[in-house]
C-alpha cells in the first residue's frame, strides 16, 4: 500500500509542477489579450485556449482535495497531466486579435455581422463567462435575428468549452411543459420512468446536476417562466439560463440571482441597405427605377433582419413590377392577418379547413379562421369585415354548400372588393365542386342561389352582387380538390408551400404579429 501511495504522491507532485507552469503561461497569454485594442476582437482560438486552461485547472484542484487514493484517482491524474502538457505546448498563436467577430465562424453561411449584432454578441459572451450572472435576457423585435444569434452563441459556447452541456428549447405562447421537457430529454439522451411533469422535471434536474456547467437557452419567451418547472436547476451556480423575447421581460423574481438584460437593436438604414443588396443581388449599377423602389423598401422593413432577408430573396432577379407590388404590401401597415380563411362551417370546419388552418399556423402564418361565434343573423359581423380588410391573402374554400350561406356570400363579395381596393391576394379552392358549376350557378350552386332569391327577392341588389361575385371567383386561378384523386394532407401541403413561396407578399408589421 505504501509504494502505491508513493506513486500517487509522485503524480500529485508532477501535476503541481505542470499546473504552476501552465498558470504562468496563462498569465502571459492574458497579458497579450489585455493589450489588444478595444476596437478589435480577441482571436476565438485564444479564447478557447484560456477556457480550456481554466477548466483543466478546476479538474486538478478537485483531484488535489481527494484523500482516498485509488486506481481511478491515478488514471485521473495521468489524464489531467497530459491535458496540461498539451495546453502548454499549444499556446502559440499567429495573432491574439481578429478583425472579424468570432461569432461569424459559428453562424450560417448567409449570416451578416452588423454593429447591433456584434454589440449584442459581445455582451452575451461576457455574460456567459461572468460567474455572477445566472440569467441572461436577449430581447428585440420579432424578426430582428434573436434566434439566429443565440444559435450561433450556442455553437460558440460549445467550441469554447465554457459549458459541459448546452440545451435549447422553443417556448412561445402557452408553453407546453412536457414538449419542452421532451426537447431536453432528447438532447440529454434520457428516458422518463414516470410521465408526470413533476417526475420528468426531477429526472432532468438530477441528470443536469451530475453533468457540471450548463447553459439552457429558452427561445421566444412571451411571459416570465420558471425554468425549474422544466427541470432546470437554476439555484445551482453551475447553471445559466439564456432567454430570448420580443420585449424586455420583467427581471426574474423566482430566484435570488443576478440577471442581465441585453437588447438586440434593429439595423441602421445603411446596414439594412447592405443586407437587401446581398439577398436581392442588386448593386449601384442596377436600373435606377429598381434602386428607387429598393430604397423605399428598406425604409418599410424597419431594420428587421428576417423581413429584409425574405423580401430580398423573393425579389432576386424579379421585374420592377414585382418590386413595386412588394413595396405596396409593405406600405399597408394596417394589415393584421397574413391569411383569411372563408369557408362553410358545416362542410369543412372540422375537416379540410380545420386541417389547413392548423398547417398554416404551424409554419408561422398569422391566420384568421372564425370559430362560429361571430355568425348571428343574416349580416356579416363587423369583426369578420375587419378581418377581411386587414388580411393579405384570402383563401376561399368553395365547397358544395358554400352558396347556401348568406354569410359566406357576403364574405366572398367583401374579399373580391378588397382584391380591387387593397391589392389583396385571393386563392379559390374548388373543394369537391366543379368551377363550371359556380360559374354557371348550376347543381348545388344553382339550388342554393334559387333559395337565396326566394328569401331576399329576385331583384335584390344583394343577390345580384352575390351572383356577380360567384362568376368572378370562378374565373380566378385556383386549385381543385376531388375526393379519391389525392390525399387531402398532400393537397394541404401544396397550399402551404405556395403560401411560403410568396411570404414577402404576406408581410405584416412585427407589432401586429404578437
Amino acid at each position: 500500500m505504501i509504494p502505491y501511495l508513493g506513486r500517487i504522491r509522485n503524480f500529485q507532485q508532477e501535476a503541481e509542477a505542470e499546473k504552476r507552469q501552465l498558470l504562468w503561461q496563462r498569465k502571459i497569454v492574458q497579458l497579450n489579450v489585455d493589450a489588444i485594442d478595444k476596437t478589435t476582437k480577441v482571436n476565438i482560438d485564444v479564447l478557447k485556449w484560456l477556457n480550456d486552461v481554466d477548466k483543466t485547472i478546476e479538474e486538478i484542484v478537485k483531484l488535489e482535495i481527494l484523500d482516498r487514493p485509488n486506481v481511478k484517482m491515478r488514471n485521473d491524474f495521468l489524464s489531467v497531466i497530459e491535458k496540461m502538457k498539451m495546453l502548454y505546448n499549444n499556446c502559440e498563436f499567429e495573432s491574439y486579435s481578429s478583425t472579424t467577430s468570432p461569432l461569424k465562424s459559428f453562424s450560417s453561411e448567409d449570416f451578416v455581422c452588423f454593429k447591433s449584432t456584434n454589440e449584442a454578441s459581445d455582451e452575451l459572451l461576457e455574460a456567459l463567462q461572468d460567474d455572477k450572472t445566472r440569467i441572461i435576457g436577449l430581447y428585440g423585435k420579432r424578426g430582428s435575428g434573436k434566434t439566429t444569434l443565440v444559435q450561433a452563441v450556442r455553437k460558440m459556447a460549445k467550441y469554447l468549452n465554457i459549458f459541459d452541456a448546452v440545451l435549447f428549447a422553443t417556448v412561445s405562447h402557452n408553453p407546453n411543459v412536457m414538449k419542452i421537457q421532451d426537447q431536453f430529454a432528447n438532447s440529454l439522451k434520457i428516458k422518463f420512468d414516470r410521465n408526470t411533469t413533476v417526475a420528468r422535471a426531477i429526472k432532468i434536474y438530477s441528470t443536469l446536476q451530475s453533468i457540471g456547467r450548463i447553459l439552457v437557452i429558452l427561445d421566444d419567451v412571451r411571459e416570465i417562466v420558471d425554468p425549474e418547472d422544466f427541470g432546470i436547476p437554476c439555484n445551482d451556480n453551475q447553471c445559466k439560463v439564456l432567454l430570448t423575447s420580443r420585449q424586455r421581460l420583467q427581471e426574474p423574481t423566482f430566484m435570488e440571482c443576478q440577471a442581465r438584460m441585453i437588447r438586440l437593436n434593429a439595423l441602421s438604414k445603411d446596414e439594412a441597405w447592405t443586407l437587401l443588396q446581398k439577398y436581392s443581388d442588386i448593386n449601384d449599377e442596377s436600373p435606377s427605377d429598381i434602386l428607387n423602389v429598393a430604397s423605399e423598401i428598406v425604409n418599410e422593413c424597419e431594420g428587421l433582419h428576417s423581413t429584409i432577408k425574405d423580401v430580398g430573396n423573393f425579389l432576386r432577379y424579379k421585374s420592377i413590377g414585382e418590386w413595386k407590388a412588394s413595396l405596396d404590401c409593405l406600405k399597408h401597415s394596417q394589415a393584421q392577418w397574413e391569411i383569411f380563411l372563408s369557408f362553410r362551417g358545416q362542410d369543412t370546419r372540422h375537416s379540410f379547413t380545420g386541417s389547413l388552418y392548423h398547417a398554416l399556423c404551424q409554419v408561422g402564418f398569422k391566420t384568421f379562421m372564425d370559430d362560429g361565434a361571430l355568425r348571428n343573423g343574416d349580416q356579416i359581423s363587423p369583426t369578420l369585415v375587419n378581418a377581411i380588410e386587414t388580411s393579405r391573402l384570402s383563401i376561399i374554400v368553395l365547397s358544395e354548400n358554400y352558396a347556401g350561406s348568406s354569410w359566406c356570400l357576403d364574405e366572398l363579395s367583401k374579399i373580391l372588393e378588397c382584391m380591387e381596393t387593397h391589392n389583396q391576394l385571393v386563392w379559390p379552392i374548388f373543394f369537391n365542386v366543379e368551377p363550371s358549376d359556380i360559374r354557371h350557378q348550376k347543381n348545388s350552386y344553382g339550388d342554393a342561389m334559387a333559395k337565396q332569391e326566394q328569401k331576399f327577392g329576385n331583384d335584390s341588389a344583394r343577390v345580384k352582387k352575390w351572383r356577380s361575385a360567384l362568376l368572378e371567383v370562378s374565373s380566378l386561378s385556383g386549385k381543385t380538390y376531388k375526393y379519391g384523386y389525392e390525399y387531402e394532407y398532400k393537397f394541404i401541403q401544396k397550399i402551404v408551400e405556395d403560401a411560403k413561396n410568396i411570404k414577402n407578399r404576406l408581410y405584416i408589421r412585427s407589432s401586429n404579429k404578437d
